[in-house]
């Protein structure tokens, strides 16, 4: 099965909308006045860990010409160049790898260069994100919190949040850091059914490095 289902195209008008608000002199608000929530409201949003996060057979791979070093269940798959022609003036680069695991796991990649006249801001790119999910007509009750974090020292925000789509509700988690002009982007999105999803994202963020 390839990456080219039910969510492809939100996720790729998430990309675009993140490299639009870098364009922007001001960060965009976060949405639902939660810039910095507290660490037990973002466990409320996270489904119940499962499992034992062994991932036994997984492995370590680099994406991106700078890369970004993620433990995957299996090697991503490049899709090729995804800079909108609109975009194209703020941004120079943008690698994009995806991939799905098991029930419906989706997982997806992006390392973003921006040229250097723009000011990259991750809390707009950040609230790009959770506004692009929140207004797909095919998406309701969404809801969300931010985290920030470090990865391999460099500032980083966690996003997680919970959806209704399809009959299901549907968890997402995406994590951005941001390296002088770069930002990686690592996001993957499950359904309720797949009861070892919240395993996977765990390991999948825990595992992030940047050399």
């Amino acid at each position: 099965m390839t990456f080219s289902i039910r969510f492809l195209p939100l996720l790729l008008a998430l990309i675009a909308a993140g490299m639009m608000a870098c364009g922007q002199t001001e960060s965009s608000p976060v949405a639902d006045e939660q810039e910095h929530p507290a660490e037990a409201a973002v466990k409320d949003i996270r489904p119940a860990i499962k499992d034992s996060l062994d991932r036994t057979g997984w492995v370590v791979k680099g994406y991106g010409t700078h890369p970004i070093s993620i433990a995957v269940p299996k090697p991503l798959v490049g899709m090729g160049d995804q800079v909108p022609e609109s975009a194209k003036k703020f941004v120079l680069r943008n690698e994009t790898f995806s991939g799905i695991h098991g029930d419906d796991f989706q997982m997806i990649v992006n390392t973003i260069e921006y040229v250097s006249t723009v000011p990259v801001d991750l809390n707009a790119i950040a609230a790009s994100a959770a506004d692009q999910i929140r207004s797909d007509v095919a998406v309701s009750h969404f809801e969300s919190t931010e985290t920030p974090i470090t990865v391999s020292g460099l500032q980083g925000i966690r996003q997680d949040g919970r959806l209704f789509r399809d009959g299901l509700i549907h968890y997402w988690c995406n994590t951005l850091v941001q390296r002088g002009q770069e930002v990686y982007q690592v996001m993957v999105m499950y359904p309720e059914t797949y009861v070892l999803g919240a395993g996977d994202a765990e390991a999948m963020m825990h595992s992030l490095r940047l050399d």
